[in-house]
């Protein structure tokens, strides 16, 4: 499939540890990448906006009202054989149901081949009894997977699950191969959840990203979900030797959990659908894909040389300020040994300054380590004056400067520290301030760019004043036949459902004769309903009421409401199946104000024919004459098109048109149409009918003598 000219807008939410940052840049070549998870990214790139959130938060949900996404990628947890998320369940259900909220066109869900493993166990009769799982991680899985299939089929949202084996990637430690090599680097044994002989598989980053893009441009696809696996034919025993070729010593482990997922040979599905061919075997590249981890994630990209500095430097941001205690203290004792004797500094205390000093510059802890410096030296100076320690100790006196010391300490520390608490929680503020003006700034140029689209999207909501003005137009129309066919696609388009059925009701209030039904019903429905057969549906409607199958009646439809002419239904509109979302009472008004805009198109045409009726059919018969005639066929024929109704046309030849209407008298339908052409061949239209139910009628018109013949068309 071609790409489009245009970016594409994705969201990547879940677990999206999963892409690397190197992944995310790839894809942002290409496509507007919007991040939602908690995987710590560094950097900037234009196509690249990350928030730091999770789809149950209110966050997330304003993501959808700022971008437009053209598809939703949901990593679950197991992907990549991990044990899943915290809140999976909610998470997935967040995101499903915000994607069937903002109209999300596709949403790819990448799980995990585990979910395939389990063991059917059958009856007698053949029947499922039970699906047995080795493990509760599979069986969690699978479970995740049956939600997104309740949502595919109560929504006509296409979701997409890839059943995905382990991800290859160079520089990704937080998947399963990232793991491995890391528990080989630091001697820890590397454990398999399988055996030796079961089989292994994994797909390059590289592969699963392309494959994503080609999902997420494909617009004739369904639902469904595939096996995406490399191709490629290994088993663990294989990836042990791997291993043991770039690490000798690696010491390896079995789980021993059975097996039992049917693998694919081939992802042919994949293939044939969106054209997926995986190119790169990751098990021939083991050695390739160790050193390179080693060397960009484990060891980091910095020189032998910059490493050290690095080094040294983190170590000496906490020896450094007691170095700087120690050598600023000698310095002071030296000041003031041989300042000692001057007249000058007699009213200078050089130790209090010293503590004030480093109180000031390094807070309580070091002002206090000062303050007991400087005190231990005062001791050694009393003591060399004699004075002895049970003197200095109950001479208050001495106490003085020693709580000067310590006060001293104590006090510029404390201011100190508060400051620097300050500062701290300033800067926090600071940051949480400058994320939410961020975010406020992203949402803002979202909204910029989204304009345009957000004003043709009101313009053409569904109950928008714009659609209803464009429906009065379209059923604004002289032909019943024609508001019949406007009638069902303003329906279709306004209502957003395709099993809808229109029927024309007789004049005893017995039978209704479908006239037009979306193309899915066609040859679901019957020509005909017996009233009786829906008495508690009709007596609600004839009541003047919108029917509404609350009760979820088995083949009754879901609504339906009747077009009146006066105090009798000539028409009635049902809606045979609808979603949950179509439950409302919001949705039941639309339906009934577009059954009333048909209802007075129609009766408005209704009354122009009877009006016209001399201009339109021949005196004294209900035949219709050529120009009328080629209209209601025209409308047949673009009816059959759509594959909303079905005709079949009969050609009397020879006959007077007087003739043909006594003898057709009583056999023609409200429905059909008598007519005749410019050549005087006078012919019969019969609605929803093919040749194959023709023969009821061919005997009908055998019995009356009437020579016909079948024809595809007037002339």
């Amino acid at each position: 499939m071609d790409r489009d000219s245009e970016m594409a807008t994705i969201l990547i939410t879940g677990n999206t540890e999963l892409f690397t940052q190197e992944a995310c840049r790839a894809l942002a070549e290409e496509n507007k990448i919007i991040l939602a998870g908690t995987a710590k990214f560094s950097g900037k790139h234009k196509n690249i906006h990350y928030y730091r959130t999770l789809p149950v938060e209110e966050k997330f949900a304003h993501l959808f009202e700022v971008f437009t996404f053209d598809a939703v990628w949901y990593v679950t947890g197991y992907a990549d054989g991990g044990e899943g998320s915290f809140g999976e369940a909610q998470q997935l259900e967040q995101t499903l149901a915000e994607c069937r909220r903002s109209r999300v066109g596709k949403l790819i869900v990448l799980s995990t081949v585990n979910s395939q493993n389990y063991l059917d166990t059958y009856g007698r009769m053949g029947e499922l009894l039970k699906r047995e799982y080795p493990s509760s991680g599979t069986f969690s899985a699978a479970k995740t997977e049956e939600l997104c299939q309740y949502f595919q089929d109560k929504t006509e949202m296409c979701v997409v699950t890839l059943w995905l084996p382990y991800v290859a990637d160079r520089v990704n430690d937080k998947n399963f191969l990232g793991g491995v090599f890391r528990n080989i680097y630091e001697k820890d044994k590397v454990i398999f959840p399988y055996h030796r002989e079961d089989r292994v598989d994994f797909l390059a980053m590289q592969d699963l990203t392309e494959l994503l893009i080609q999902i997420t441009e494909e617009t004739e696809d369904s639902s469904g979900s595939y096996y995406a696996t490399s191709g490629y034919r290994y088993q663990y025993s294989d990836l042990e030797e791997m291993l043991r070729l770039v690490s000798p010593d690696v010491q390896v482990m079995y789980e021993n959990y059975p097996d039992m997922i049917q693998w694919p040979d081939y992802p042919m599905e994949l293939r044939s659908k969106y054209g997926f061919v995986p190119m790169e075997n990751v098990m021939e590249n083991i050695g390739s894909y160790y050193r390179t981890f080693i060397n960009e994630v484990v060891r980091g990209r910095r020189g032998a040389g910059s490493r050290i500095l690095g080094a040294f430097t983190e170590a000496g941001k906490g020896i450094f300020k007691y170095i700087e205690l120690i050598l600023v203290f000698l310095i002071a004792e030296l000041i003031a040994y041989y300042t000692s004797d001057s007249v000058y500094f007699k009213f200078v205390d050089v130790r209090l300054l010293y503590i004030v000093i480093m109180g000031t510059i390094y807070g309580m802890r070091m002002g206090i380590f000062a303050a007991l410096l400087e005190s231990a030296v005062l001791v050694r100076q009393y003591a060399l004056i004699g004075m002895s320690g049970t003197l200095l100790f109950y001479n208050i006196e001495n106490w003085i400067p020693f709580a000067i010391y310590l006060m001293a300490g104590s006090i510029t520390g404390y201011i100190r520290n508060k400051k620097t608490d300050e500062l701290s929680f300033s800067k926090q503020e600071y940051a949480l301030l400058r994320d939410k003006y961020i975010f406020l700034n992203d949402v803002y140029h979202g909204a910029v760019e989204n304009k345009g689209e957000y004003k043709k999207q009101i313009l053409g909501f569904k109950d928008s004043f714009g659609k209803i003005f464009d429906a009065v137009q379209r059923l604004d129309n002289e032909l019943p036949e024609s508001i019949f066919l406007e009638g069902l696609q303003v329906m279709e388009d306004i209502l957003e459902n395709h099993t809808i059925a229109i029927y024309s009701l007789d004049d005893y209030q017995r039978f209704g004769r479908l006239v037009v039904c979306s193309s899915s019903r066609l040859t679901k429905l019957t020509k005909s309903i017996r009233l009786e057969e829906y008495e508690e549906m009709y007596r609600q409607v004839k009541g003047g009421n919108v029917w509404k199958n609350t009760e979820l009646i088995p083949d009754m439809p879901m609504y339906a409401c009747g077009v009146f002419d006066g105090d009798r239904i000539v028409l009635l509109v049902a809606i045979w199946e609808a979603s949950v979302e179509q439950y409302g009472m919001h949705y039941m008004n639309i339906f009934r104000i577009l059954c009333g805009l048909v209802q007075t198109s129609f009766l408005r045409a209704v009354e122009y024919e009877s009006l016209q009726e001399e201009r339109l059919y021949y005196p004294e018969t209900n035949v219709a004459r050529p120009e009328r005639f080629r209209q209601i066929l025209g409308v047949q024929e673009d009816m059959q098109e759509a594959g909303v109704a079905d005709y079949v046309l009969v050609r009397f030849p020879g006959y007077d048109q007087k003739e043909v209407s006594e003898l057709l008298a009583g056999m023609v339908r409200a429905s059909d149409t008598l007519g005749m052409d410019e050549a005087g061949n006078i012919y019969l239209l019969l609605v929803q009918m093919n040749k194959r139910n023709f023969g009821i009628v061919g005997e009908r018109l055998d019995r009356k003598g009437l020579q016909y013949q079948l024809v595809e068309k007037v002339g």
